[in-house]
């Protein structure tokens, strides 16, 4: 960027996008030509959700709120109506009236019943802020990690379970009468866990995680605590993997019942890691890397950022469309016709 400032208008205010250019779910290149100029028609055009309009005042470097919708036509050409335009002008301040609620100078978990009865369309549209959940340094460390923390917690032990998983069902010893698998069964092994998890993915993502707490403030607090907070705050990148220690506790819960249904259950536990770590490493290249047309990663970047901003009850794979597709929740993201670069 030549300047530090990404100076735009909307409706006469002025906005200042320079912290949100390389965060834009709809990629640098579109933000750039607009840079200095008014927004209001193009997001507009391109359909923009209510979810943006809000999340705008957070980069507003003039005084006063101001949302206007009047008129314009949506990204498939439709008409937009002065009703419909009223309407989501009212939804939109209604949203702003939410957060005035909420003093986000402080932990926000023991505020979250003064937005209970309307949570669901609170926690869906997205902020660019930082948020704290507790204000106990020990248990509010427990809830952020940066992205590195992950593979050097989860490496060692899916290399140390693999090896010692190897070593007693395949080379015991360099005896084959003692070995209880062949290598090709091994890896088979491995494979179906990596599997495994690619539902688990799913079944957690979307009958857990997004679960409808409805109005109980402590329903609210735990589903805030577990997604909730991902979907306000979808750009803090110390939010966007698990933590390893909840992490690790979780995955002893899941292995028990699972290890008492399944032969050989730490071998295919090691590849549900292998799963977990790639799953994780991607939901965080997803949000904040740079992938190109044409390649894996772009498309679930587009599709997960789809979930964020549009489908909140669908795309739920992250790491794979599979089962989506299966479950028919998949969404078909929209053919731009040229390239997004991040």
């Amino acid at each position: 960027m030549a300047s530090s400032e990404f100076a735009v208008s909307f409706a006469g205010k002025a906005y200042d996008l320079r912290h949100f250019v390389r965060d834009h779910p709809g990629g640098v290149n579109t933000l750039e030509k607009f840079r200095g100029k008014p927004i209001s028609q193009v997001m507009r055009a391109y359909g923009h959700s209510r979810s943006a309009y809000h999340m705008l005042n957070d980069f507003q470097v003039a005084s006063g709120k101001d949302v206007n919708l009047t008129g314009g036509v949506s990204a498939n050409g439709r008409i937009i109506t002065k009703d419909e335009a009223d309407k989501d002008e009212q939804q939109i301040a209604f949203l702003e009236e939410l957060e005035s609620r909420l003093d986000w100078s402080k932990p926000l978990l023991c505020q979250l019943h003064k937005i209970a009865p309307h949570y669901e369309q609170w926690v869906n549209s997205a902020v660019y802020r930082k948020c704290r959940l507790f204000s106990s340094p020990v248990l509010e460390s427990l809830t952020f990690t940066p992205w590195y923390i992950v593979p050097m917690f989860w490496i060692p032990i899916i290399v140390s379970l693999g090896v010692l998983q190897f070593l007693d069902h395949v080379y015991c010893g360099g005896s084959c009468e003692e070995a209880t698998m062949s290598g090709f069964e091994f890896i088979g092994h491995v494979v179906f866990g990596v599997f495994l998890w690619s539902l688990l993915e799913y079944s957690l993502h979307r009958w857990v995680f997004h679960y409808d707490p409805g109005s109980s403030v402590i329903l609210i607090q735990i589903h805030f605590l577990i997604h909730g907070m991902h979907h306000k705050v979808p750009f803090d990148g110390l939010r966007q993997v698990f933590p390893p220690l909840p992490a690790l506790f979780l995955a002893c819960i899941l292995y028990l019942p699972v290890s008492m249904v399944l032969a050989f259950p730490l071998t295919k536990l090691t590849g549900a890691l292998i799963g977990y770590l790639a799953y994780d490493m991607m939901h965080y290249y997803v949000h904040h890397g740079a992938p190109r047309n044409g390649t894996y990663l772009y498309a679930m970047k587009r599709y997960h950022s789809n979930h964020h901003f549009h489908n909140h009850d669908k795309a739920f794979g992250i790491s794979s469309k599979l089962w989506d597709h299966i479950f028919k929740t998949l969404v078909q993201v929209k053919n731009l016709g040229f390239s997004l670069h991040w």
